[in-house]
């Protein structure tokens, strides 16, 4: 910025002209935001990249990170434990050990092996359709988050105990309704995401102490 600035003030200098600041800011703003509106176009799913995720997924509105002047997350402002504050920061910038962000750096594949269900270990996978014991018991200790996000669909469930595996069957959770759902003003959804984050913690660091036991 402040090599933009000087560069600027050079030119000015050397063609005796105002500066126009409201357009220098206006297409440095334009230019910064590049990143988000390539996201635009983008699918988490189909493109495994950090920025996509963060824009469709965590953005703090619906038009993502390039809406209005930036401000910070309320959940920042809260009143909370420091190991959920970092646990839900880390989900929020995909800095996790679910398997899509870290079969990058120790190998192996981004479909998590403690579930059949066969998919990519992400977000939204971990939220709605992880079969893994301990993940189907924390989801339906919180399951009310996911009841209320999603009330008006709870009529057509056959019961309050199946409306998960209802949603999960018969609808098709678009990357709008996730972001709504991580942006719930809400301390349980911040204590449900930092819990989801320990139990990937735990199992990769089960993962690490396996391999170094093999040397």
């Amino acid at each position: 910025m402040r090599l933009v600035m000087s560069r600027m003030k050079n030119i000015s200098f050397s063609t005796a002209t105002q500066v126009p600041m409201q357009e220098f800011i206006r297409d440095l703003r334009f230019r910064h935001l590049k990143v988000w509106r390539e996201a635009d176009f983008s699918c988490p799913r189909a493109v495994n990249m950090k920025a996509v995720t963060y824009h469709k997924w965590c953005g703090s509105s619906e038009s993502g990170p390039r809406g209005s002047p930036f401000s910070t997350p309320s959940y920042l402002y809260k009143d909370l434990d420091k190991h959920v504050l970092r646990n839900f920061s880390r989900f929020r910038l995909r800095a996790h050990h679910l398997s899509v962000e870290s079969c990058k750096w120790h190998g192996g594949s981004s479909i998590y092996d403690r579930c059949e269900c066969g998919e990519v270990q992400d977000e939204k996978h971990v939220f709605f359709f992880c079969k893994c014991v301990e993940v189907c018991e924390l989801r339906m200790r919180y399951r009310g988050l996911i009841e209320g996000m999603f009330k008006t669909l709870r009529v057509f469930a056959p019961s309050s105990s199946e409306f998960i595996p209802f949603l999960t069957c018969h609808h098709s959770i678009n990357d709008f309704e996730i972001n709504t759902f991580l942006n719930q003003d809400s301390y349980r959804l911040l204590k449900f995401v930092s819990d989801l984050v320990s139990i990937f913690d735990t199992g990769s660091l089960s993962k690490r102490l396996a391999l170094s036991t093999r040397f």
